[in-house]
């Protein structure tokens, strides 16, 4: 970096704080512990199934809160910049997906009328037709599901990986009906754009603390 960059907080003014993470990987092993040899094979031919390799990461909130204080101005609102050992970093959706091997893809499939009028029978059959109960019951009800169906048992494992890891969220907080609506059509759930709804979600997420925490 050859000439000095400003923090956008200035070093004098760095603070202490506790930052907290909602997503947790003990997905991955309760999910390897739920699904037969036959169901892990069909979830790791998914959008998600390489990252059914992930070890249990272990958080450090104090590494993050770190890292934000090293922030700079970003000609970009979608990335964030740091400015770290005398070189410059930036955080963008190229990274995110190449770390999450994830699409960056633009655009998502359409559901089809009849998949999103809430008839399809993964709703039906594996969440008695309900959307609306918060995340602590819904890791209950995967935890507590059974069926012969190998896609329906994919599909619940898919969307517990999504709401406890991706978009890992506090346990009171409802799950997100378009994902339940979206897994009434497996191709469709592959080809979501799931590689930029995470990053957005993310990048919100660190941009908020740190204008909450400044």
């Amino acid at each position: 970096m050859g000439e000095e960059v400003e923090l956008l907080v200035k070093a004098k003014e760095h603070f202490p704080a506790k930052i907290n993470s909602t997503s947790s990987t003990t997905a991955v092993k309760f999910i390897k512990e739920k699904l037969t040899e036959a169901q892990l094979s069909l979830f790791r031919t998914t959008c998600f199934g390489k990252l059914l390799e992930m070890n249990d990461l272990k958080f450090s909130g104090q590494l993050v809160h770190q890292l934000l204080l090293k922030q700079i101005q970003s000609p970009d609102k979608s990335e964030m910049w740091f400015a770290v050992g005398g070189k410059t970093f930036q955080f963008s959706i190229q990274e995110f997906c190449l770390i999450t091997v994830s699409s960056v893809a633009l655009t998502s499939p359409v559901l089809s009328k009849e998949k999103r009028d809430g008839s399809g029978s993964f709703r039906s059959t594996m969440l008695n037709g309900e959307v609306r109960f918060n995340s602590k019951t819904f890791e209950a009800m995967f935890k507590a599901a059974s069926s012969d169906n190998d896609e329906d048992m994919v599909k619940l494992a898919l969307l517990y990986f999504l709401e406890t890891v991706l978009f890992g969220k506090d346990q009171k907080v409802h799950i997100g009906a378009q994902h339940v609506e979206l897994l009434e059509d497996l191709e469709t759930f592959n080809k979501y754009i799931w590689g930029r709804k995470c990053y957005k979600t993310t990048l919100n997420s660190l941009q908020r603390d740190m204008k909450k925490m400044s």
